[in-house]
This record gives C-alpha cells, sequence and structure tokens, in this order.
C-alpha cells in the first residue's frame, strides 16, 4: 500500500511540470508493482502547435523511463503525425518528450497512441475536441482592500463577464497569466527587456468557482482548500451571463541591476478560458487538494485522479480556451510582494 501512495505522488509531480475528455476512468494502481504500465501525460492547447507529450513508466517505487517508443496521432481515424522525440537536454536527462505539432479544431476526433518498441506496451487516448467557451464579454478591474486571515490586504480585482453556453453541461478553468515587464538602459546606451509571468489568484469570494473547492471530509472537520486551479463547472450557471470575481496578489519588479537606467513598466493580464472536461475537472479539484497543505494521508480518505488512459496511466487533456488581454493601469504596478 505504501508503495502505491508513492506512485500516485509521483504521477502527480509529472502532472504538475506540464504547464491542463470525454471519456472518464479511474486510476488504478493495485497491479502497478508487478504488471508496470505506460504513463501518458499531457496538457494540449489546441491554439498550440508545439504541444508536449511526456512518456514514462510506472514502477515499484519510482517514475521508471521508457527506453524507446513510437507516438502516432490520427484525427478522425487517419493518421496525421508521426510524432518526434524531443532531444534530452544533457546526458543525465532521460525524460521521454515527444512534440506533437498538429493543430486541432473543435469537433475533431483525436487519437493518440504510444507504444514501446519491444511490443510490451501499448497505451492510447481517444478525445473529441471540445469547443472554446464564448467570448468574454467584459472585464473590470479595481485595486480593493480584501480580509485575509482577519487582516485587510491590497489587491487587484478582476470581474470577468462572459455567458455560459446553454443546454449542455460546461467544465471550466480560469487562468490569468500577468506580465510585467521592465524596460531599461545599459551603460553603454543597450536597451535590455526584463519581464516575470505571475498566475496565483484568490478565488474563495465567487460562487461559481466555489464548485472547485471539494471538502476534504464528509463532516467538514477540516479547512477547505482553495480553488487554486480556478476550475468550475456552470452549476451555478446554467446558460446565464456570469461575472466571474477573483482577485490577484501585488506584482514584483523583475530584476534590474543597479547599473542600468528604467525606461518604461508595463503590466498586462492575458485572460484565459478554457473548457475542460469532466475528467479534467475532476482531476484539478483533485490537485486543489492535495496542493492546499490541509490533505493528511494518514487520517483522510485517499485522493482518486481521473485517467483517460487505456491501456495505462496518466491523463492526456486536450483544451479549448478563449482570450481577452488587457493593460494594467499604473496604480496596478506595486513594486514590492504580499503574500497570502
Amino acid at each position: 500500500m505504501q508503495a502505491i501512495k508513492i506512485i500516485i505522488k509521483l504521477i502527480h509531480a509529472i502532472l504538475l511540470i506540464l504547464l491542463i475528455w470525454s471519456c472518464e476512468n479511474e486510476i488504478i494502481l493495485d497491479d502497478t508493482v508487478s504488471n508496470p504500465k505506460l504513463i501518458m501525460n499531457a496538457f494540449i492547447n489546441t491554439d498550440s502547435t508545439n504541444n508536449v507529450l511526456y512518456l514514462n513508466m510506472s514502477n515499484s517505487v519510482i517514475i521508471a523511463d521508457v527506453e524507446k517508443a513510437i507516438v502516432e496521432v490520427y484525427v478522425d481515424n487517419k493518421l496525421v503525425e508521426t510524432v518526434s522525440e524531443i532531444p534530452p537536454y544533457n546526458g543525465f536527462d532521460h525524460q521521454k518528450r515527444y512534440l506533437i505539432t498538429t493543430k486541432f479544431n473543435p469537433g475533431d476526433l483525436v487519437r493518440i497512441e504510444a507504444r514501446t518498441t519491444d511490443g510490451k506496451h501499448h497505451a492510447w487516448i481517444e478525445e473529441t475536441v471540445l469547443k472554446p467557451p464564448l467570448p468574454i464579454e467584459k472585464v473590470d478591474t479595481a485595486t480593493v482592500k480584501v480580509r485575509i486571515y482577519d487582516e485587510l490586504y491590497e489587491r487587484l480585482r478582476f470581474r470577468i463577464t462572459f455567458t455560459d453556453k446553454a443546454n449542455e453541461t460546461n467544465y471550466y478553468r480560469l487562468v490569468l497569466e500577468r506580465t510585467f515587464t521592465a524596460k531599461t538602459r545599459s551603460s553603454n546606451g543597450v536597451i535590455n527587456t526584463a519581464s516575470n509571468k505571475f498566475y496565483s489568484m484568490l478565488c474563495n469570494e465567487d460562487l461559481a468557482l466555489s464548485d472547485g473547492q471539494p471538502p476534504i471530509d464528509d463532516n467538514f472537520l477540516f479547512e477547505r482548500p482553495e480553488n487554486i486551479y480556478g476550475v468550475f463547472s456552470d452549476n451555478y450557471i446554467n446558460g446565464q451571463t456570469y461575472t466571474l470575481n477573483v482577485h490577484m496578489e501585488p506584482n514584483e519588479y523583475p530584476y534590474i541591476s543597479d547599473t542600468e537606467e528604467l525606461i518604461e513598466l508595463q503590466q498586462d493580464c492575458l485572460i484565459r478560458l478554457q473548457s475542460i472536461s469532466q475528467t479534467s475537472f475532476k482531476y484539478f479539484k483533485a490537485l486543489n487538494v492535495i496542493d492546499s497543505g490541509s490533505y493528511d494521508e494518514m487520517t483522510m480518505e485517499p485522493i482518486t485522479f481521473g485517467s483517460n488512459v487505456h491501456g495505462g496511466l496518466g491523463l492526456v487533456s486536450i483544451i479549448s480556451e478563449t482570450t481577452h488581454q488587457i493593460k494594467l493601469p499604473e496604480q496596478a504596478i506595486i513594486i514590492h510582494s504580499i503574500f497570502w
């Protein structure tokens, strides 16, 4: 049982490296010690032609490496790509990565197959690409005071208005990609640009986003975890227009040398509203529990992750998204960091 728990943690760690279904299966790890399985992990964005599939092998106490494998992509039952392996970073890098360059469209039936060249292992996923959410209609921002643990902190509030697609069940993920860019001039006149990105947001004041905050025990004895990954269903929206209400903590300057002259500061935010599957929704809810710091495997029920990989383990998600970019006002730029 301890070995099985270790494998669950290791699969979680690999999935977190991927910077997110119609078919849902539970990850069954009872026989992974005696019967190793191929692990497929990927978060595939339909707007990108630069998606990476990770392959590993389950083992008793560690995630094992795959010696050599073939990965093929099918769309509507036609082979469209035999995927190229990404070269290792260095001589110590044995992680198998495969670059998927096919661009998928809503309604495509996508099948991704992976098999080891020794013929011992074969795993695959088959998913229909979801339609993206309806366009984001309006975004309002303001700097406000938010009460956190009985103290007031200054936060940047986002109010994001969109309309849920009617007569269907939808699952979403909200991602705020906030970028702070500083342009500087060095002593010899060279213009340099430095930037950093920030994603963390606070979702506990929004009704719809509370759907992604699962209780971690039936009696509500433990603190409910934050919805770190911004997932929610349309249970509270039901085909209506809705305004999400979330907050971000202050950003901080990227590193600037003392010898450089600051020329320009700019801060913007790419708002990404993603369509995800029910399996993905449940997976991110499980991650909310694991990453909350409130989960104790000794006293609480085991966390179940979803899998859409047949013949193996893991999760290969194909997401569609709608985006809206805004430039943040100068007063939203705060030089220092304040942590929750």
